[in-house]
């Protein structure tokens, strides 16, 4: 998707909590939300701590028969680091872009390259709803710090870490070998093999 950039004299609006995207898709009101992660129920059993908030800003536009909005989103993560179980933060600022669907059917008939979201039966649809999804979708499934020396961890602990990086490729050093050797093997001539072409009568 393309970078979404705003222009600074739209006028911004809080947007509802529960809201009819058909309406507002009538006019080029840019809109803005504040969400406490802690809304987030799926996610929020994915974090660490669900302090801190979601930033989004968006627009709602017309595409053919489809209504979508598109924006962009930002956040920070507390989440707990696998490699030191420490706390670490994690970033996130991405844009986004949905089409509204008004059944669970119509969302899979959607052609590839779409991110449909399916309305309720009122046509309608909550804001935590909206977002929640593509909020799990950033958070990665093994969290760790960036750089190894950002992890609160013991030097004993570094050490071994770094051990085990050698130990696996020196086992895939020594597999190579292994396997040249046995190559070099196989193309090497029996020393009997001479004595064929020799005539002994």
């Amino acid at each position: 998707m393309g970078q979404f950039r705003y222009s600074s004299w739209v006028m911004v609006k809080p947007t509802p909590s529960r809201f009819n995207p058909d309406l507002l898709a009538r006019d080029s009101t840019q809109y803005s939300v504040n969400l406490p992660l802690g809304q987030f129920s799926r996610l929020r059993e994915t974090l660490l701590e669900d302090v801190g908030e979601m930033h989004a800003t968006f627009r709602f536009s017309r595409r053919k028969d489809s209504v979508l909005v598109s924006g962009r989103l930002s956040t920070c993560y507390k989440l707990q680091c696998q490699r030191c179980l420490e706390p670490m933060e994690y970033l996130v600022d991405e844009p986004f872009e949905f089409v509204f669907a008004k059944t669970e059917q119509a969302a899979r008939d959607m052609p590839d390259g779409l991110d449909p979201v399916v309305l309720d039966d009122n046509g309608q649809i909550h804001v935590v709803d909206l977002f929640e999804d593509e909020l799990i979708l950033h958070t990665p499934t093994v969290p760790k710090h960036e750089q190894l020396e950002q992890c609160d961890v013991s030097e004993h602990v570094l050490s071994t870490a770094e051990l085990d990086q050698h130990a696996g490729q020196d086992a895939n050093d020594n597999e190579q070998e292994s396997n040249e050797t046995a190559d070099s093997g196989n193309k090497r001539k029996n020393p009997f093999d001479v004595l064929k072409n020799l005539d002994l009568h």
